[in-house]
Parts: structure tokens; sequence; C-alpha cells
């Protein structure tokens, strides 16, 4: 990667986004944008004219994107959590959870894979969670995040097949974080779980983003480089 382009980071006022973006300072970029909902610019899903004021700003720095890291995500939202059984089912924290986790990272696929340098190794990476792949699900619940996140892989994979023909050097990654101390896991926190500091998942991330070739597009990997089933 060329570390004299940009890193992009959308959701960068996050806990994991934020610590992303620092890591990807130490590898030496001179140039991290951190985006979120209330920065200037600004990307909010719910309105794509976000997206492409964003991408424009971005266009007139006259540079390619080497990374575009998309670290948004919601898992719970104000009182509704995830659903345990299908009775709690909820249509609006439904459409919430395809909206953040799906739709908004697919309109960032959308309008920022044109930014993306083609003439050095890019990554496209997006937060994606291991409960969000169907053959490891053995315990079920968690209908509506479980299928936004495996929709989200769905769109990384095929992204990846598109640009095979039309951007060879770009790397489309799905990345399960782990459990990280942040506002989304909060309520998920157990003992019996490994839970990271936000600077430590994200040394794991950048890691794995530095280390893949073009032959790994398409993939999703855990934290600890060991990839994921779909």
């Amino acid at each position: 990667m060329n570390i004299e382009n940009l890193a992009v980071i959308v959701g960068g006022t996050g806990a994991i986004g934020n610590a992303i973006a620092n890591e990807l300072e130490k590898l030496g970029f001179e140039e991290v944008l951190k985006i979120g909902t209330k920065t200037n610019p600004s990307i909010d899903f719910n309105d794509e004219n976000t997206i492409i004021k964003t991408t424009e700003f971005i266009k007139n720095k006259n540079k390619p994107i080497s990374i575009l890291f998309d670290a948004t995500g919601i898992l719970h939202h104000d009182d509704s959590m995830p659903e345990k059984t299908l009775k709690s089912i909820d249509i609006n924290f439904a459409k919430k959870n395809f909206l953040i986790n799906s739709i908004g990272p697919a309109l960032l696929i959308k309008h920022f894979v044109p930014l993306l340098d083609s003439e050095n190794k890019s990554v496209f990476a997006t937060l994606s969670a291991k409960v969000g792949s169907i053959s490891d699900n053995g315990f079920g619940g968690w209908y509506s995040y479980r299928a936004s996140k495996a929709a989200l892989n769905q769109l990384i994979k095929t992204a990846s097949i598109e640009m095979k023909v039309k951007n060879k050097q770009a790397i489309f990654l799905a990345l399960h974080p782990g459990t990280v101390k942040s506002n989304l896991s909060q309520p998920f926190q157990k003992t019996n779980l490994k839970i990271q500091e936000p600077e430590e998942s994200a040394k794991h991330l950048v890691k794995i983003i530095n280390s893949v070739d073009q032959s790994q597009t398409g993939k999703f990997f855990n934290w600890d480089g060991s990839e994921l089933p779909w």
C-alpha cells in the first residue's frame, strides 16, 4: 500500500474506528480521515447524499484511497436488544439493523470503490461479526443482527468478484474484531469472554489488512487472522 495515499475510517469517531485510525497513523499514513455522523464532512446512512458529499470532498484531495475501513455497526438501539426468540422480532428494530449493518456499507462500497487506488494494493474492510456466519450458528437468537451481518458478508464477497475485473488491486475483507470494550458490546460483556481493548483489537485488524494480498479478496477473517466460514 502507498502510505502517501489516503486512509479513510467511516465510523472513525467510535471506539474501534478511532483505534484503527491511530494504528494507521503508526503505519505511516500521512492523512487519515475519520468520518462520523457529526464530523465535517459527515456520513449518515439515512441520507445517501451525505456519502456523495463526502466522496466529493475526498476527490478534491486528488489522492486515491489505500484503505477504506468501515467501522460502523449496530447491535442494540435505545430500548431494543437482540431478539432471543422469533416473537421478539420488531419491524423497526430489524430495519435499523439492516440499514446500519448492510445497506449503509453497500452504499459505501457503491460510492467509495471508484476512489480506491488502482495502481497499488488497496483495501476495503468492514466490521462484520462471527455471529453473521451461517454455518457457525449453533445457538440461534439475535435474528436481525445475525441476518444483517450475513447480508454484509454477502455484499463483501459479491463486490470482491466484480472488482476482480474493474480494479485488480482492490481487496475486500469482512473482519470480526472480537468482543471489544465499547458501547456496542457493553451489555454483552461476560467474564468468560475474551474482552479486548479497542487498541488491542485494532492492532490485530490492521495486521490482517497489512498482510493480505489480492488472492485473499472476498474473505472473512477473525481478529486472530484465522479465516471464518460463511
